[in-house]
């Protein structure tokens, strides 16, 4: 099994990457808007609708930015630790 990974962005300005095996798309992280997170991935040829599933390390908004718009909109699940997970509740 072949795993590719591919940092999306990484700064105070946002973080997101993408991990893809043959079963499996996961975007980790989501620190930069819906649309954002769009382009990023259209441009490794990658849209939002084939995602598996969210991971979120931390509730950070530069790693939370564009969840909601993501998540929500598109029914992906979303996988963190609890704390993580109340904070999200709150955005």
């Amino acid at each position: 099994m072949s795993v590719k990974l591919t940092i999306l962005g990484s700064g105070s300005a946002g973080n997101a990457s993408y991990v893809e095996t043959d079963e499996t798309r996961i975007l980790v992280d989501a620190g930069f808007s819906a649309r954002q997170i769009r382009l990023r991935l259209a441009n490794i040829g990658r849209t939002p609708e084939n995602l598996t599933a969210i991971l979120i390390t931390h509730e950070h908004s530069d790693h939370t930015a564009g969840l909601v718009g993501i998540a929500e909109k598109l029914n992906i699940p979303v996988y963190c630790n609890r704390s993580t997970m109340d904070e999200i509740k709150q955005l």
